[in-house]
């Protein structure tokens, strides 16, 4: 029986030891990739090889802003957008539980919807907003959150994907505040994520995975899979994570997520360990409840011989940061008492995993402040612990997040600054 119980307690090590190396794997392997990440994409067939609605020149591209009681915070986001130097776009505003004005509407670019009846969910706010918006002119849809601020180059390097033909493509999100412990930690892992589950994946011509803003999917086919989506729940029920959703389903019908790095997106981090918890006990409900469809995105990858599934289902069901760092730490010190051989080995993964996060850091060019805020990482991990003890209420609440910060593109850029172009 100890035997048996040794051989289980080996095998969950490897397994913990996989995922804390694969981070690395996917920054060394595609370091050394020769053939840009286009290309790569390309040749896999996975994209046309024109974009819908454009044969040359800017897209047509829908923003879609959901704004949940956040209607005069969302503005912002608005006036980012209309100081872009790119042109072809229309901006759609979800007013979910807001109250019309008059002269709400001040350009017209921008339409606001108020729903008759409160939606109370992000999926219903997007198909409100997609039976407003004309496929033929605006063949792309991009969606934003209401925190968000995009710069003003955003919608032209988004572009320049866009007429790669690929069907979907997530840019590149980074903090537009810095002003507390917690907001440099979260920003920490927004830097982590785009080199390792963005940035490095897409070059080695698998998927970039979704951030839950910053995506644009052409018009149509999104559509079509959010309609999917609310039919494959009841009525009334939470939708979590339906980013997660949208994704596997896009991987699964061989598409792949391109990555526009140089397509930089301001988004809101949390200022204070309440809204740590808060917010991470969506996270880390989201990431049991897919779990299981994350590796059974891997086996179909192997069955159907596509590396993009392959690889990308093995991405997303990596343990969120702070389980797999702390999972990691635990069984390198039990190992040297149970698995004395294998310890060296457990031991040597936690660290090349705890490189890899500096590593990222450097490489994503972090503030100075992102690294004078790494000692408060364990009151950062461990407001995460509690949210683990709440994620079943994830699946009844919205649990929405309330923003605070109150700038302008202008004084993030001044103070976030801007970051050098990011090679293909």
């Amino acid at each position: 029986m100890l035997e048996l119980i040794l051989y289980a307690f080996l095998a969950v090590q490897i397994g913990i030891c996989f995922y804390l190396l694969l981070p690395f794997l996917f920054v060394l392997t595609s370091s050394l990739m020769p053939v840009s990440s286009e290309d790569a994409a390309l040749a896999s067939g996975a994209v046309p090889s024109e974009t819908p609605g454009s044969s040359s020149g800017e897209t047509g591209i829908a923003c879609v802003i959901t704004a949940y009681k956040e209607k005069e915070f969302a503005f912002l986001l608005v006036d980012s957008l209309l100081k872009q130097s790119y042109s072809n776009y229309r901006i759609f505003l979800v007013a979910d539980r807001c109250e019309a004005e008059e002269n709400d509407t001040f350009n017209d670019k921008l339409s606001i919807i108020y729903p008759e009846k409160p939606l109370d969910s992000k999926v219903s706010s997007l198909r409100m907003a997609m039976s407003q918006i004309d496929a033929d002119k605006l063949p792309y849809t991009l969606v934003f959150d209401p925190d968000n601020l995009a710069h003003p180059e955003y919608l032209a390097e988004l572009n320049a994907a866009l007429l790669k033909g690929y069907k979907a493509v997530q840019t590149r999100r980074t903090a537009k505040n810095l002003n507390t412990n917690m907001a440099c930690i979260d920003a920490a892992g927004e830097h982590y994520y785009h080199i390792t589950q963005r940035l490095a994946p897409f070059r080695l011509g698998s998927s970039a995975t979704i951030a839950g803003s910053g995506m644009a999917i052409e018009t149509s086919l999104y559509s079509r899979l959010l309609d999917e989506t609310q039919q494959s729940f009841a009525e009334g029920e939470v939708i979590v994570a339906e980013d997660k959703i949208l994704q596997n389903h896009l991987v699964m019908m061989n598409f792949i997520i391109a990555y526009a790095p140089n397509a930089i997106l301001y988004d809101e981090k949390v200022v204070s360990a309440a809204q740590v918890q808060r917010q991470r006990t969506r996270w880390i409900n989201s990431w049991f409840g897919y779990f299981k469809e994350a590796l059974a995105l891997a086996v179909f990858g192997v069955k159907k011989l596509s590396s993009n599934a392959l690889l990308f289902g093995l991405m997303i069901s990596t343990p969120p940061l702070f389980l797999l760092l702390l999972a990691g730490a635990f069984l390198a010190l039990l190992s040297w008492f149970l698995t004395p051989a294998f310890a060296p080995y457990m031991s040597a993964s936690v660290i090349v995993f705890g490189l890899t996060f500096m590593l990222s850091l450097y490489m994503a060019q972090a503030d100075r402040r992102i690294w004078k805020a790494l000692f408060s990482v364990p009151l950062f991990i461990s407001r995460q612990l509690l949210a683990m003890l709440n994620i079943k209420k994830a699946n009844t609440s919205f649990m929405e997040t309330t923003h605070e910060k109150r700038l302008t593109i202008e004084e993030v850029m001044a103070d976030i600054g801007v970051f050098k172009r990011v090679k293909s």
